[in-house]
């Protein structure tokens, strides 16, 4: 009887299980497994335990305040059958077929069509028209005789008068303005030259000038000189991405190319990092 009683005591594992979660929210839980890894070697014992995951809340479904005024409306303006029909057609029954001469009974009555005989057109005006004298007037001799009498009109001269301008026959401005830029351009030539030959240097460079070979300035030697290394590390980095396989014949010529043109392109590289440079225009002209 005792243990009977002690028995009937004992919590059930439901109770066990809200002693320890006594919080008072819904049991909303989704228990998910761990997801597989992608790598086999990261894999892990604790992986084998499930996961408890609690969905978040829904948010209460958006209801507008005018449903119900909108679906009275809706169901106020419906009509029955108007779309598809009344929902059940009267049929005739087996003896009811169509016989001969039934036709003419089942056509509507339309009404047959008898247009008014009324006066369409405007009645006849009863007053009388008034009747304008036609004029006896030749117009044809009034203007030939107008024509003879005139005197005939002088044709008008809109052409300009160049002679009456102020600077007619005067050399342009633009002309004078050039004649002067070239002498001013051959006495500073002059002025240079004397200039060079006072000095044994000076007269090195006149002769020079004379041969046509001209002294190339530093910062158009800088600008060359960098154009020609960018050249270089382009067409050095196309050349490093050529394939290591070269057994066709369109590839072996592409890389022929480009090795002449590197070749080309260090030895321009080496001539203009010299400071002193010369350049021979006759040769250009000659050429030319």
């Amino acid at each position: 009887m005792g243990l009977n009683a002690v028995d009937n005591a004992q919590p059930t594992i439901d109770q066990l299980q809200a002693s320890l979660n006594p919080s008072s929210e819904p049991n909303n839980k989704i228990i998910k497994s761990h997801p597989t890894p992608a790598d086999p070697f990261r894999e892990s014992v604790y992986n084998l335990i499930p996961i408890e995951y609690i969905p978040p809340e829904k948010q209460k479904q958006y209801r507008s305040k005018f449903a119900d005024q909108a679906r009275r409306e809706y169901v106020s303006g419906q009509k029955t059958a108007a779309s598809m029909g009344p929902a059940k057609v009267f049929v005739n029954g087996t003896d009811g077929f169509l016989k001969k001469g039934d036709g003419a009974s089942l056509k509507p009555k339309v009404k047959a069509h008898t247009p008014e005989r009324v006066m369409r057109k405007a009645e006849v005006p009863k007053d009388k028209p008034v009747i304008i004298d036609t004029s006896k007037k030749d117009f044809i001799k009034l203007n030939a005789l107008e024509n003879i009498n005139s005197s005939a009109k002088r044709p008008q001269n809109n052409t300009p008068a160049y002679r009456f301008k102020q600077d007619y026959g005067k050399t342009p401005t633009y002309i004078l303005k050039k004649r002067q830029s070239e002498a001013e351009k051959e006495f500073s030539m002059e002025e240079m030259e004397e200039a060079l030959m006072s000095s044994p240097q000076g007269k090195q460079q006149a002769q020079m000038m004379k041969e046509g070979l001209v002294p190339l300035p530093e910062e158009e030697r800088g600008k060359i000189l960098d154009g020609l290394k960018k050249n270089w590390e382009k067409l050095n980095s196309d050349y490093q991405k050529l394939s290591l396989t070269v057994d066709t014949v369109p590839k072996i010529a592409r890389k022929v190319n480009m090795e002449k043109q590197l070749r080309q392109l260090e030895t321009h590289i080496a001539k203009f990092s010299h400071s002193n440079i010369l350049v021979n225009f006759n040769s250009v002209y000659k050429n030319a």
